[in-house]
């Protein structure tokens, strides 16, 4: 019974289902295009838009509940289907606007305007204005472009707007306005008073910022002139930019916030900075990541907001590079409410209407004004029950130029004049009286545009391409700006006037659209900047201190707008200048208020930055503790020889020691950057391993998924290898081949940073291959008597070393073949160090290099498989039978022995307790052994004993073998007395030959070039001796 009851009920909804069906099958076909069939090709009129609209409201209610409703309650149904009717049947519309300051002379209006108008009500209007055609022929065209201009009109009177905004412009009130007045204001005094927003300006400093620019040469009397304004402009970047300046602001801002704005708000507040553009916003944000990481720990996070693609230093930045995967553009504001997301960095993003109450406190370093500065600082407005008040910092604006911005959207804001739409006609006059081109061409290039046929459509660009190579790019470059810019006058001026206009002219209709056409194919020529200016000039003193503090009151006088000047748009002749009246310029407002005590020791950090040992250590990528004391101790002497000229600053360091830390901070941060070896992009895995993914798809084609595992599959093995732990001396390579290779795929890199990857990849390879080892076999590897280590370990991975005798024969294997002949070409002919290639040559040998990593970890999979280890996110897991550690052959042996039983079996100790030890700890250890040799009779006499150390410290785990440079500068950092001159690492990468196998009984000449048998054997007696000072030094501990 229940089923033939809902048979009818289900037949109704499976006809009009097949119906739906049909009507949208049937209308699909008779359309060309998509947006024909989606939007009825805008040909909707009133009544259909109106039903449509109802019935996408009404929805189910429309369809079933009304008919329902009729059905239970008889004829009292009426009313309601009435109400419906009577409210469809009208053809008035309501259009609200939000943040309306920005809503006029848009196209998408005058679009809603003529979907919501009816033809028919055009055709009336034209009609009545009697409009009346140059030439019969144009009778048509005239009458389609005056329905046009029609339905721009904003005095049409079906459409009724209600537009919102807390910063109206001249132009909103003569759009949306009554006689110059809002209809109704609830203006920013009453909200502030009523507690729906919060006073931004009650705390608000001001910081005035100082400086002097000097020249870096001595500048000749005929030094060229420089375009004035350009100069300036890119003099104060210039100084905006410099890394001195971006650290010293981000760290205020830092720790500003940590201080007074951390805990506010129940420890929830966040922080915007606002800069001054995007490369800035990049710059500021790397160096907040950067101080809260050095000196908070890391745990807060900072985010950064542009547009589009930066390049800084050959670097390209998106904000997903940046931030990570996904979080862009909408996707930060989402990020940015997690709780230990706490800065915001923006660049002309997020300043308005971005709404995120826990926003408490603002730093600004960009000039702002009018709206722009009202709509920025109004982000910190919003109201949190935990949010009492807040605070802006601002480097750049004074206390008068915020007030004179808000001052009038305080209370009530009117326009004062009128807007006359009549105007358009002398922005027109402008334009033609240049004889740019003819009536002819506009007529000619609008009916083209008009007759709908897409063939002849595409004559457009030829005609207009034609006009501009004629008549346009002929002129100077300063006409063709002055003409562009009255062309885009006249685009944006129309789109205004035409909603105000109470007339009709086609002709206006008919040039606004050729000048839209006309104004693409202009020439636009990117003003050239004096860059060589840069080159010239270094910042010698900064000064930032404090200017303002406190309320910024407002007077809540009205506001009075008025509609902008109609004069004529003027180039105005360029002013030049030398260079030294230029920096005199710059200087002059800060003349007599900076003394010695605000110099930037350009001095000192020049002769730190040519310093050929710090150069190394910073290409070496050393750890920045590291860094530190180099940094230091070379500091400190250079200022020993200048102390007349920083006896101040060397008492300051000397008397405060928090200072002094900060200070030699900021010193290698400054250095890095200068290097361009700072890690600007942060560490992103999973981007890195995309990247890589698309790089080497190609390479891996015929191998990867044939025979092989995916190579998705490699890349993650790859890296969780480098996360595994091993052994101290292989596990160097943990954070170093991740790092170069986040370099080199997502940094796109300048070719003097492609050669240090490669000079740091290159040399690992092999230390690579015996990790790999170690996690196959459960065992360090160890090369046999005279064989070399390179050849030995190669021959442990059979599928490596058969492609130097694949000589061809299978062609899937070529290519690595290639790869793996110049990697041992290199290998041998320079050891542990990469050859010098050529510019071009680099970032291909890299590709070889990472290749073989890949190709290694590819060929090694099943077999680290077999042996039990398992692969996962943080690395792989060992089975637990192999040792964690194994035991050294050139480690003394220790023994115990349990006295009451003499049959119990010696027992050694399977892991070394140098392995347990910090770098640090290792670092004191050789320094004590040394000092310990060197006390009595001097063990370290010649020259060639550097190697006897080095190659000791090298085996007993205290050092990496390869890594001469670190090597190098940890010997230079202890200060040692008596020792032999000429250590470096070039010359012990020149004495590095022969077989230093891992017992020093299997130590042998083999291979020596150059060195005679006596002076190894020497190196090798010291180094024995040395070995014995290192254990007892530490047994002693």
């Amino acid at each position: 019974m229940n089923l033939q009851n809902n048979m009818g009920i289900l037949a109704a909804f499976m006809l009009y289902l097949a119906a739906m069906m049909g009507i949208g099958i049937y209308y699909s076909r008779r359309q060309k295009k998509l947006s024909q069939f989606i939007l009825g090709d805008r040909k909707l009129g009133p009544w259909v838009t109106s039903m449509s609209a109802e019935a996408s409201d009404m929805s189910g209610w429309m369809l079933m509940g009304l008919p329902g409703f009729a059905y239970l309650n008889g004829l009292s149904a009426f009313w309601t289907g009435f109400g419906l009717i009577v409210g469809t049947a009208g053809s008035h519309f309501a259009v609200i606007i939000d943040e309306a300051h920005t809503a006029f002379g848009k196209q998408a209006s005058h679009n809603v305007r003529q979907v919501l108008t009816d033809k028919n009500e055009l055709r009336e209007t034209v009609e009545e204005f009697g409009i009346e055609s140059r030439e019969a022929e144009n009778n048509m065209q005239d009458q389609m472009l005056a329905e046009l201009q029609a339905a721009r009109s904003i005095n049409s009177g079906h459409i009724s707007y209600f537009a919102f905004t807390a910063t109206p412009k001249s132009q909103t009130f003569a759009l949306y306005g009554r006689n110059g007045k809002a209809f109704d204001t609830y203006s920013m005094k009453q909200a502030i008073e009523e507690g729906f927003i919060l006073d931004v300006l009650k705390n608000y400093t001001t910081f005035q910022t100082m400086f002097e620019l000097v020249s870096k040469i001595d500048l000749p009397e005929d030094t060229p002139e420089y375009e004035k304004q350009n100069a300036l402009r890119l003099m104060m970047q210039y100084v905006n930019q410099h890394p001195y300046v971006i650290n010293y602001k981000a760290n205020m801002m830092v720790d500003y916030f940590m201080q007074h704005s951390a805990q506010k708000m129940k420890g929830q507040a966040k922080a915007i900075v606002v800069t001054s553009s995007r490369a800035n916003a990049i710059l500021f944000h790397q160096a907040i990541t950067r101080r809260l990481k050095e000196k908070y720990n890391g745990e807060i996070k900072a985010l950064v907001a542009f547009s589009g693609e930066v390049e800084i230093n050959g670097n390209k930045y998106t904000e997903e590079k940046i931030n990570g995967f996904g979080i862009k553009d909408n996707g930060i504001a989402v990020e940015f409410k997690q709780p230990n997301q706490r800065f915001l960095v923006v660049a002309d993003k997020f300043q308005t209407g971005f709404d995120q109450p826990l926003l408490h406190t603002m730093f600004v370093d960009r000039k702002l004004g009018g709206v722009q500065c009202i709509q920025t600082l109004s982000r910190l407005n919003r109201c949190h029950p935990d949010k009492q008040d807040t605070l802006i910092i601002d480097f750049v604006n004074k206390h008068e130029d915020i007030k004179a911005a808000f001052e009038p959207y305080y209370d009530t804001t009117w326009l004062q004049g009128n807007y006359n739409p009549s105007n358009i006609y002398e922005y027109k006059n402008d334009i033609e009286r240049r004889k740019l081109f003819t009536q002819n061409d506009i007529d000619k290039v609008v009916t083209l545009l008009l007759c709908g046929d897409e063939q002849q459509i595409a004559g457009i660009p030829s005609i207009l391409g034609q006009l501009v190579n004629e008549y346009v790019k002929p002129l100077p470059e300063e006409e063709q700006e002055l003409i562009r810019k009255e062309v885009n006058r006249y685009i944006r001026q129309y789109g205004l006037l035409a909603q105000l206009m109470k007339f009709l002219d086609p002709d206006l209709e008919r040039f606004y659209m050729f000048c839209k056409l006309y104004y693409k194919y202009l020439p636009y020529t990117k003003e050239t900047l004096p860059l060589d200016i840069l080159e010239k000039i270094d910042l010698d003193k900064y000064r930032i201190q404090l200017a303002e503090q406190g309320c910024i009151t407002l007077e809540g006088e009205d506001g009075e707008l008025t509609p902008p000047s109609t004069a004529g748009i003027s180039g105005g002749e360029k002013e030049f200048d030398h260079l030294d009246h230029l920096i005199h310029m710059m200087n002059e407002p800060y003349e007599g208020f900076l003394n010695e005590n605000d110099q930037i020791i350009l001095e000192l950090l020049r002769q730190l930055r040519n310093d050929p040992n710090i150069k190394q250590a910073f290409s070496a990528e050393n750890s920045r503790s590291s860094l530190l004391k180099m940094v230091e101790k070379e500091f400190n002497k250079k200022v020993a020889t200048q102390l007349g000229k920083y006896i101040n600053l060397k008492k300051l360091l000397n008397s405060n020691q928090a200072f002094n830390e900060e200070f030699l901070n900021m010193l290698v941060t400054f250095l890095g950057q200068s290097f361009h070896t700072s890690n600007v992009l942060e560490y992103n895995e999973e981007l890195l391993k995309d990247v890589m993914f698309e790089k080497l798809e190609d390479t891996f084609s015929e191998l990867c998924g044939h025979g092989y595992r995916e190579l998705e599959e490699v890349l993650d093995c790859l890296f969780a290898i480098l996360k595994t732990h091993t052994v101290k001396n292989l596990d160097g390579l943990n954070t170093m081949i991740p790092n170069q290779l986040n370099k080199f795929y997502r940094g796109e890199n300048e070719p003097v940073d492609l050669k240090v990857i490669f000079a740091a990849l290159l040399p690992k390879y092999e230390a690579f291959l015996r990790k790999l080892y170690y996690l196959k076999e459960g065992e360090q590897f160890m090369s046999t008597k005279g064989a070399d280590g390179w050849v030995a370990i190669v021959k442990t991975f059979h599928e490596i070393d058969n492609l130097y005798y694949n000589h061809g024969k299978n062609p899937k294997l070529n290519t690595f073949e290639t790869y793996y002949k110049c990697i041992s070409k290199w290998r041998n002919e320079n050891v542990h160090h990469a050859p010098e290639l050529p510019d071009a040559e680099v970032a291909p040998a890299i590709h070889m290099v990472v290749s073989m990593y890949i190709y290694a970890v590819m060929v090694s999979i099943t077999d680290l498989e077999m042996a039990g280890c398992e692969l996962d996110n943080s690395g792989v897991t060992v089975p637990v039978m192999y040792p964690s550690a194994p035991a050294a052959s050139y480690e003394m042996d220790t023994y115990s022995r349990d006295n009451s039983e003499e049959d119990e079996p010696v027992q050694k100790v399977a892991e070394c307790p140098i392995n347990k030890m910090n770098e640090e700890e290792k670092m004191d250890l050789l320094k004590r052994s040394i000092l310990k040799a060197q006390s009595y009779t001097p063990l370290f006499t010649k020259k060639r004993h550097w190697m006897s150390i080095y190659k000791m410290a090298a085996h007993k785990n205290i050092i990496i073998d390869g890594d001469y440079a670190y090597f190098v500068q940890r010997i230079g950092m202890m200060d040692l007395k008596n020792m032999p001159d000429g250590l470096s690492a070039n010359y012990l990468d020149r004495m590095n030959k022969g077989v230093f196998a891992d017992d020093l009984s299997e130590w042998t000449s083999t291979g020596l070039s150059g060195m005679k048998r006596s002076e190894f054997t020497d190196i090798k007696e010291t180094a024995e001796k040395f070995g014995e000072i290192i254990d007892e030094t530490r047994h002693n501990e």
